[in-house]
C-alpha cells in the first residue's frame, strides 16, 4: 500500500511537471504564433516580475554556483515576435555573510550578449561568480525600466527587483551542481576498449578525447588543441601496432617497362590524406582525383570528393561530393540555428551548444566560397559567396585576413563575423572592419597574408616576408611593426598562438629568433644548430610542434631538437637513423608528417615527395620520439606519414603504397580448451588455447610483444620481402590461467606465453573430485586490448579394482556344476508343464 502511495505521489509529480511544460509551450505558442499585428488592448507600460534561483544552495569556497535570472513577460516587439536581443541594464547583486554587497552586470555564460543583457527569453545564466566567505549568502537582481523599438513599433517595460535567493558556503569543497558535480565517471583505463559517441554522463571523458581539426599551419585556428601539430587530449600508441588500412591513392612501382619507377614520384606530398580531420569519433579525407571529377553541384561545391571513415575500425561510411580543408566548430547562435527569425530559439543554447563542421573552399565560374558540410552525413549546410583569403578561428564565428577584397584590387586587413552576414549569404557582408595595408604592402609584388593571431584574440599579425604589422583586433589600429634584418621565406617561421610567440628561422646565423606576438620584441634567440651541414637547411615545412613548454624542430639532418620556450636553450636532440639511400646520409626529416599526442613526437623520415626522385628512395620510417627524452622508442618501416591524432589514435598516410593508416590499440580473442574434459582425480590435463589479433587491419593473426610490433607490421603490411621469404617467429604474449575448484577456491594454474603462432599450452592436474571452472587470460598491452574465455573441466573419482574370487575344491559328496545345472533345469520344465494342465482344467471347468 505504501510503495502504492508513492508511486500516485511520483505519477502526480510527473504530471504536474509535464504540465508545468506543456503550460510554458502553449504561452509561448500564443505569444509567438500570433499574426504580426500591434498589440490591441495591452496597457503600457506592461508590468514585469523577476526572478533569481541559486544551484546548488550548499557550495565551497572558491566554488561557482549556477545563477539564473528571468524576467516575465518575455522581451518582444510591438509585433509580438521575440526581441532577439532581449532586456538590458540587469543588475545582479551578491550579498556576502557580514552583510557587505557585491553588485555588477553580470554576462550571459552563452557569450552571445553584452553584459547585463538577457537572451531572448528573458533570462540570463552565469557560473562565474565566486564566493570568497564562509556562512550565508543571498542574491537577487534589478532590471530598470526600459523601451524596446524595432521597425513594428516601441513596447514599454518597467522595471523590478526579483526575489532573493540563498544560498550557503563551506570550507570544503562540495561534489555538487554544473561545474563541480560529483565525479562518478571515472576515466577508462588503458585497457578498457571505448569508442564514440561518448555518453553525455561522463563528462570528465573529456581528458582523452579531442578533434583534430587538421588544418594547415598557415590556417591554424588559434584555439584549436591541433595548433602546431599537437593534440593535448588523450594518449598516443606506444608501439607500431596498425589497427586498420585503407587504400586512398595509388602507390608502388609501376613495373614492367616503367622499372622501379614509383607511381608515388609524381604526386604533391600534400595531396589527399595528410591533413584528415577527426570529429565526432570519424575521420574524414579529401580522395585523391586525376580528373575534374565529380560534378560542381548548384551549391558550388569545389570538384572533388572525400570520404568518411570509422575512427576505431576504418569502416567507410559514406563518400560524398565536395573537398574539405580543416574542421571548425561554431557556436550556437540565432544565425547558426535559425534561418526563420521569427521562430522562437532557446537562446540559452546557443554558447554552450557548439556545431561541429567540414570547412572547405571553392571557386566555380570565377566566384569563390566557403562551404560547411554535416560531419554525419556529408551534407553541404552552410554557404558563403564572394568570399577572400582569411583565417578561421575555431569556436568562433570571427576569421580575419589581408588581401585584396573580391571584387577589388586595393588591399585591406580586415575581421569577418558570422553574425554580420546579410540574409542572401554575401560573405562581403559579414566585413565589421578594414583598414588599408600599409605600404609597400598595399602595393607591392607579393601577397600579405595574415600570420598570427593571440590568444585572447586581441592582437592580429601580418606578414610579408621579413616585415611584419600588427592590428588590435577589435578595432583595426595600428599595433607595432617590424622589419628583420635577414630575408624569411613562407616555410622558415611559426606562430605559436597558445603562448603568443612567433619563431623564425634566422639563415645567416643558423639559429631560430623568438618574438612576442603582442609588441613585436625579441625574446630569445638560439645558439647556432649547424654543427651538422644539413641542420643548416631552412626547409622546415610542417616539421615542428609544441606543448606550450618547449618547441621542437625537425631537420634535414635527421635529428629533432627540443628548445625550452622559456629562453630558448637546447633540451635534447634524437639520434638520426643512418641511410644509403639519402644525400644527407640519414633519414631526413623534412616532410610535412607531424604529430605530437601523449608524450610522444611522431614524425616522418626519409624521402620527400616535394623533390620528385625517381626511384624513390628507400627504408623510409615514421618515428616515435619520446618527447621528454629525445630517444626513440619505435620505428615503423614503410613510408608512413603521420597526420592526425585523437583518442588514442595516430592516422597516417604512406608514400609507398598509398595506404590509409591508423595506428593504436586492437582488440583481441583469447580461446582455452582441454581435448579430454572428463578426467579421473589426479590425471595431468593439458589446457591449450590461442590468442589472436582481432584488428580490421589482421583479423585472425597472432598477437605479439610490443617489442615485436614494428616487424609484424612490416611483415604483415609494407611487403618486407626478406620478411615474407622468412616469416619472423616473433614473441607471444603472456596467457595467465586460473581456475575455481568444486568447493569455490581460487586456484592460479600458471603463466605462460604464446608462440609464434598465437598458440599457447599448459598442464594442469586437479586434486579435487567435481566440476572445475577454468580460465584463460590475456591481461593486455601496449599494443591490444584485454581479452579471456573460459571451459570446464568434470574430476570423477577413481574405479574401484574388482577382487579376483579364490577358486576352493568342492566335497566329494556334493554333486558337480554341470549335474546341478541338469537338476535346475529338469525342474523348471515340470513346472511349466504343471502350470500349463492347471490351465486346461480351469478352462473346462469354466466351460
Amino acid at each position: 500500500m505504501f510503495l502504492n502511495i508513492l508511486k500516485i505521489r511520483e505519477n502526480k509529480n510527473k504530471i504536474l511537471a509535464l504540465s508545468l511544460i506543456a503550460i510554458f509551450a502553449f504561452s509561448l505558442s500564443m505569444t509567438f504564433a500570433q499574426p504580426a499585428l500591434a498589440q490591441v488592448g495591452v496597457v503600457m507600460p506592461e508590468k514585469t516580475v523577476g526572478f533569481a534561483s541559486v544551484a546548488p544552495t550548499l557550495i565551497g569556497v572558491g566554488q561557482a554556483p549556477t545563477v539564473n535570472l528571468w524576467v516575465y513577460p518575455l522581451p518582444t516587439t510591438y509585433a509580438y515576435l521575440p526581441y532577439f536581443k532581449g532586456f538590458s541594464g540587469l543588475t545582479v547583486t551578491f550579498v556576502r555573510p557580514d552583510g557587505t554587497q557585491d553588485t555588477f552586470m553580470p554576462t550571459d555564460d552563452t557569450g552571445q550578449y553584452v553584459a547585463g543583457e538577457t537572451q531572448s527569453l528573458g533570462a540570463l545564466f552565469f557560473t562565474h561568480y565566486v564566493p570568497n566567505m564562509v556562512g550565508n549568502w543571498s542574491v537577487s537582481f534589478t532590471l530598470p525600466a526600459q523601451n524596446l523599438t524595432d521597425s513594428s513599433g516601441t513596447v514599454q517595460f518597467l522595471g523590478c527587483t526579483s526575489n532573493t535567493a540563498y544560498f550557503t558556503v563551506q570550507a570544503g569543497t562540495v561534489l555538487a551542481g554544473l561545474l563541480n558535480g560529483y565525479p562518478w565517471a571515472q576515466l577508462p583505463n588503458s585497457n578498457v576498449y571505448w569508442s564514440y559517441p561518448i555518453n553525455a554522463n561522463n563528462r570528465e571523458w573529456n581528458q582523452i578525447s579531442g578533434d583534430w581539426t587538421g588544418m594547415a599551419n598557415t590556417m591554424a585556428m588559434v584555439n584549436s588543441p591541433t595548433q602546431l601539430r599537437w593534440q593535448p587530449y588523450g594518449s598516443g600508441p606506444n608501439t607500431a601496432h596498425i589497427v586498420w588500412d585503407q587504400p586512398y591513392k595509388a602507390g608502388g612501382i609501376i613495373g614492367g617497362v616503367y622499372g622501379s619507377y614509383s607511381y608515388a614520384a609524381g604526386q604533391s606530398s600534400t595531396s589527399g590524406v595528410n591533413s584528415p580531420v577527426i570529429t565526432e569519433g570519424k575521420v574524414f579525407t579529401n580522395i585523391p582525383l586525376t580528373s575534374s571529377g565529380a560534378s560542381a553541384t548548384p551549391y558550388g561545391q569545389a570538384f572533388g570528393i572525400f570520404r568518411c571513415y570509422d575512427l576505431s575500425t576504418g569502416q567507410v561510411l559514406y563518400t560524398a561530393n565536395g573537398s574539405i580543408t580543416y574542421g571548425i566548430h561554431l557556436p550556437g547562435n540565432a544565425f547558426t540555428q535559425n534561418t526563420n527569425q521569427n521562430q522562437v530559439e532557446l537562446a540559452s543554447s546557443y554558447g554552450s551548444d557548439y556545431g561541429s563542421y567540414l570547412f572547405g573552399t571553392a571557386t566555380v565560374a570565377g566566384i569563390a566560397y566557403w562551404n560547411y558540410y554535416d560531419p554525419m552525413t556529408g551534407i553541404l549546410t552552410k554557404q558563403f559567396s564572394n568570399v577572400s583569403a582569411a583565417r578561421l578561428i575555431d569556436g568562433t564565428e570571427l576569421a580575419f585576413g589581408a588581401g585584396a577584397l573580391a571584387g577589388s584590387t586595393t588591399r585591406y586587413v580586415y575581421r569577418w563575423n558570422m553574425t554580420s552576414v546579410a540574409s542572401n549569404n554575401n560573405w562581403q557582408t559579414g566585413i565589421t572592419w578594414k583598414v588599408p595595408l600599409p605600404t609597400p604592402l598595399s602595393s607591392g609584388p607579393t601577397t600579405p597574408t595574415i600570420f598570427a593571431v593571440s590568444s585572447d584574440l586581441s592582437t592580429i599579425v601580418v606578414y610579408n616576408y621579413a616585415q611584419y604589422w600588427a592590428y588590435d583586433a577589435n578595432t583595426g589600429a595600428s599595433l607595432w611593426n617590424l622589419t628583420l634584418n635577414f630575408q624569411v621565406n613562407t616555410n622558415q617561421e611559426l606562430q605559436l598562438a597558445q603562448v603568443d610567440d612567433f619563431i623564425v628561422w634566422n639563415p645567416t646565423d643558423s639559429a631560430w629568433n623568438a618574438y612576442s606576438i603582442k609588441t613585436g620584441a625579441l625574446l630569445w634567440e638560439t645558439p647556432s644548430v649547424a654543427s651538422y651541414p644539413w641542420a643548416s637547411s631552412w626547409t622546415i615545412y610542417f616539421a615542428e610542434t609544441n606543448d606550450l613548454n618547449n618547441v621542437y624542430f625537425s631537420c634535414p639532418d635527421g635529428a629533432m631538437r627540443a628548445y625550452s620556450l622559456t629562453d630558448g636553450h637546447l633540451i635534447w636532440t634524437s639520434t638520426p637513423i643512418p641511410s644509403t639511400e639519402d644525400t644527407e646520409n640519414v633519414l631526413p626529416l623534412v616532410v610535412a608528417g607531424t604529430v605530437m599526442v601523449g608524450g610522444n613526437i611522431y614524425v616522418y623520415a626519409g624521402y620527400s615527395l616535394s623533390y620528385q626522385i625517381n626511384p624513390v628512395p628507400r627504408f623510409s620510417e615514421m618515428l616515435c620520439i619520446n618527447a621528454t627524452t629525445g630517444d626513440t622508442i619505435y620505428t615503423l618501416n614503410g613510408g608512413i606519414v603521420p597526420n592526425g591524432a585523437s583518442n588514442g589514435y595516430l592516422t597516417a598516410s604512406s608514400i609507398f603504397d598509398g595506404n590509409f593508416y591508423c595506428l593504436g590499440k586492437g582488440q583481441t580473442s583469447t580461446s582455452v580448451g582441454i581435448q579430454n574434459d572428463v578426467v579421473t582425480n589426479g590425471v595431468t590435463v593439458l589446457i591449450k588455447g590461442n590468442v589472436l589479433d582481432q584488428s580490421p587491419a589482421q583479423p585472425g593473426t597472432p598477437a605479439v610483444s610490443d617489442a615485436s610490433q614494428s616487424e609484424q607490421m612490416d611483415y604483415l603490411h609494407m611487403q618486407n620481402s626478406t620478411l615474407l621469404n622468412s616469416p619472423p617467429q616473433e614473441t607471444g604474449v603472456p596467457v595467465t590461467l586460473t581456475s575455481v575448484d568444486p568447493n569455490g577456491n581460487f586456484v592460479t594454474i600458471g603463466t605462460t606465453t604464446t608462440d609464434s603462432s598465437g598458440n599457447y599450452a599448459i598442464n594442469f592436474v586437479p586434486s579435487t573430485v567435481g566440476i572445475y571452472k577454468i580460465d584463460a587470460t590475456f591481461g593486455g598491452s601496449n599494443a591490444y586490448y584485454p581479452s579471456y574465455s573460459e571451459t570446464a573441466l568434470s574430476v570423477t573419482s577413481a574405479h574401484a579394482e574388482t577382487a579376483t574370487p579364490t577358486q576352493t575344491n568342492a566335497p566329494s559328496n556334493l554333486a558337480t556344476t554341470s549335474d546341478l545345472m541338469t537338476y535346475i533345469v529338469a525342474v523348471g520344465i515340470a513346472i511349466i508343464i504343471a502350470i500349463a494342465i492347471a490351465t486346461v482344467l480351469i478352462l473346462r471347468k469354466r466351460a
